[in-house]
């Protein structure tokens, strides 16, 4: 087909009114393009955040429900200074400095304070003919039936500065800087994590230029960030508007934070689901399931959450979400006697109905499912698990969405705790909805809907409060519906570090709860990668073994079991510190498991570091891709504690370690006070009777976080050394006892919350005295 390109090359007119430029904007094209302005819309919501609109078919243009995007969260009065001279017009928001080329058109953002400039339209990336490499802003028209044109696309193109580094778009498995690459972001199922195809596909980027983008729309988005040109980047939507909101930090907490406050935060997840979760591919019976538990407690191994694979529905029935009694008898008794022991149960399922069961023939029968564009249901074969046909249910149908939460409601009165909302990737382009919309406008956006109505579910009959998923596929403001792991990887180091690579980039696209699977999923993983996966699983956000084959720890032998043991005991000491962070990401979207260059903007040496994180902000894990070895680690600036020995390092540099397969490196920062508690076999409700505050000081002060369960307080914990007095504000947590560890300081005396405490026991040895008053220890 003949594709036509027009661009945007002058303003006509333009208007303003309140926060809101109009633009009436004169277009270049060929003769056998129709003649005509084109709107672009200029908003502004707050000093650093806008949206910009154009709209190639005004005349039809709709506001769409999704993604839903909540601007009245950053929208504040801002008294915009509007301003033309030398063909130019200014918007200044008093941070920002937009500039507007009329007689010719540009569009640059400028930083008021610094003059630098932010972003800006790429105009000028000439070959050496004269022949721009990249399209300016404008739209693409393509001939259909020999004649008449269609818009097929819009988008801009954009200057990328020299140093310039691009993250984000999603859980991308491809390098962490997108410097570089073409992405299409479209779901797919990857089968594996090795290429440029993703599950959780989303059009947000971050650049260390300061700035955050998200492209407003669930079309096909494209991608190029430097790769046609290193001088630019393009943007494009498979669609007739081009719409983004901007935001501007430059610090790129601040963008989150922005970002997430109108795509959607989290809620917090119940707490038992930050503990360990046991799952293959799959449990095939009850006895198989109950035996697992049974070893689980036998060997002390912490574990809350047990998982079923879709073994718990009939054979070729999975998902009519109906039991398999013969294989799982009696399922609500079974279920009670788990969480006798203080096991949740979580159920797999997929958004695909499949043919020949009473679940199918109700869906058609109601209309419940998405259509293929003559009335009839859109089946399809191989849908997923099995090798049989099934239909995708219609969650933009209220009566279908009704439907599924019912049947749901039946799993969830029966005890079950969580759904692994698996799948979500596969509507064809030629769907229709039953909002009338085709599959080209909903294959991004069904995951989206998907676990909105599961999680719902999970809501309205277990409470808001125990609300949580298991999901895979994502697009914007999906984070709202927590929690997400990384797919299938392979069971090797390439797939270790890839799903790491993943779920870095999906921390900087608002996925602030994530995890992976323990060991890999397809085939049995060395006893090596699996020892090594568990101490990096164990230490991720949420954690859960995984895959084809069996993932439980005695199955690789008695090191593993007893590495994965100690692993399991340390996430389990540290779930007050997590669960804090949970709190954090709930109120600031800001994610649990972080990139070093989401704390360290300005630090080039963590720009492109993709091989280690930090849990929190005060915690840094440093998985280890070999058997043993060496093992470099980079310390940003400040002071690092090792987690094991105590030692401190500077920070600002590399150090080599070597590590035995038991050992991992984790640090501690400096100045930090990590919340504690002594590991249990399950994770217990509520705030720990015996709070273990660890403080770290640097240059005699550590400052931290504790979310207070049972207040339901974040409180503020800071320690001070003066040389002579250390001293100590708690922040009034209710635990009923604590413990303050201080390293490392020698004060002739100890004050806790303004009130002094007296000596009761000395260790000359160590240097360390223990002071004790009214259920509060002090160890320094």
């Amino acid at each position: 087909m003949t594709s036509e390109r027009i661009t945007v090359s002058a303003v006509a007119d333009y208007a303003v009114e309140d926060d809101t430029v109009h633009f009436e904007c004169e277009i270049d094209a060929p003769e056998t393009v129709t003649e005509r302005t084109i709107p672009v819309t200029l908003t502004v919501y707050d000093p650093r955040t806008y949206r910009f609109e154009l709209q190639a078919n005004p005349e039809v243009a709709t506001e769409s429900d999704y993604p839903p995007l909540d601007t009245n969260a950053v929208d504040s009065d801002v008294a915009l200074d509007v301003s033309e001279a030398d063909g130019t017009l200014t918007v200044d928001t008093g941070v920002l400095a937009i500039e507007v080329g009329l007689d010719e058109w540009s569009f640059a953002v400028r930083d008021t304070e610094t003059g630098a400039t932010v972003f800006e339209e790429q105009r000028a990336d000439p070959d050496v003919f004269g022949r721009q490499r990249v399209d300016a802003l404008g739209y693409a028209q393509e001939e259909i039936n020999h004649n008449p044109r269609r818009v097929s696309e819009t988008g801009t193109s954009f200057r990328l500065s020299p140093d310039e580094k691009i993250y984000g778009a999603g859980e991308q498995f491809v390098e962490f800087d997108r410097r570089g690459r073409e992405l299409d972001l479209w779901h797919e199922e990857p089968l594996g994590t090795e290429t440029e195809r993703a599950y959780k596909n989303i059009p947000f980027y971050l650049s260390t230029n300061g700035y955050g983008l998200l492209l407003d729309t669930t079309a096909r988005v494209h991608y190029d960030f430097g790769n046609t040109s290193t001088a630019s980047g393009t943007m494009s939507v498979a669609d007739d508007e081009f719409a983004y909101v901007f935001f501007y930090g430059p610090e790129f907490r601040e963008v989150i934070e922005r970002y997430t406050a109108v795509t959607g935060r989290p809620a917090r997840p119940p707490k038992w689901s930050f503990g360990t979760w046991m799952s293959r591919l799959g449990y095939e019976s009850r006895e198989e399931l109950e035996t697992v538990a049974e070893r689980l407690r036998e060997e002390e191994i912490p574990s809350d959450v047990l998982h079923l694979d879709p073994f718990w529905m009939r054979a070729n029935k999975s998902t009519d979400l109906e039991w398999d009694t013969e294989q799982f008898p009696e399922p609500e008794a079974m279920i009670s006697e788990l969480l006798d022991d203080d096991f949740r149960l979580s159920l797999w399922e997929h958004p695909h109905v499949p043919v020949g069961t009473e679940a199918f023939e109700e869906g058609v029968r109601e209309g419940y499912f998405v259509t293929d564009g003559t009335g009839s249901p859109y089946v399809m074969d191989r849908t997923c698990q099995g090798d049989y046909r099934g239909a995708l249910v219609d969650f933009t149908d209220p009566d279908a969405v009704e439907w599924w939460k019912d049947k749901h409601r039946r799993l969830l009165e029966q005890g079950v705790a969580v759904f692994k909302t698996d799948y979500g990737e596969y509507v064809p382009e030629d769907a229709v909805f039953a909002n009338g919309k085709s599959g080209k406008a909903m294959h991004n956006l069904y995951p989206y809907l998907y676990n909105e109505a599961v999680y719902e579910t999970v809501a309205e009959v277990n409470g808001p409060e125990e609300a949580v998923v298991w999901g895979r596929s994502a697009w914007t403001g999906s984070q709202a519906f927590p929690m997400h792991w990384g797919g299938d990887p392979q069971t090797s180091w390439n797939g270790m570090s890839a799903a790491l690579r993943g779920g870095l980039s999906a921390s900087l696209s608002g996925i602030a709860f994530w995890s992976h699977d323990i060991g890999g999923f397809r085939g049995t993983p060395s006893e090596e990668v699996y020892t090594r996966w568990s101490q990096f699983g164990l230490l991720s956000s949420n954690s859960r073994c995984h895959g084809t084959t069996p993932r439980e720890p005695w199955e690789f032998g008695e090191d593993a079991l007893d590495i994965f043991r100690a692993y399991a005991n340390v996430r389990y000491r540290l779930l007050p510190y997590i669960y804090t962070y949970a709190e954090v990401a709930a109120r600031t979207g800001l994610p649990v498991v972080r990139p070093l260059v989401l704390e360290y903007q300005d630090d080039p040496s963590v720009h492109r570091l993709d091989t280690q994180y930090l849990l929190g902000e005060d915690i840094l894990v440093a998985p280890v891709f070999t058997e043993s070895g060496t093992r470099s680690v980079y310390l940003p600036e400040g002071e690092w504690r090792d987690y094991w020995t105590d030692e401190r390092y500077a920070g600002g540099r590399t150090v080599h370690m070597d590590v035995e397969l038991d050992e991992m490196p984790v640090f501690v920062r400096a100045g930090s006070v990590v919340p504690q508690r002594e590991p249990t076999q399950s994770v217990q409700h509520g705030t720990p009777d015996h709070l273990e505050l660890d403080a770290t000081l640097a240059d005699g002060a550590a400052s931290g976080r504790f979310y207070d369960a049972d207040a339901d307080e974040l409180v503020s914990i800071t320690v001070t050394d003066d040389g002579e007095t250390l001293s100590a504000d708690l922040g009034g947590t209710s635990a009923d006892r604590v413990t303050l560890t201080v390293r490392t300081a020698e004060p002739d005396a100890v004050t806790v919350d303004g009130e002094s405490l007296t000596r009761v026991d000395a260790a000359p040895e160590s240097g360390e005295w223990t002071a004790t008053g009214a259920g509060l220890t002090v160890v320094v």
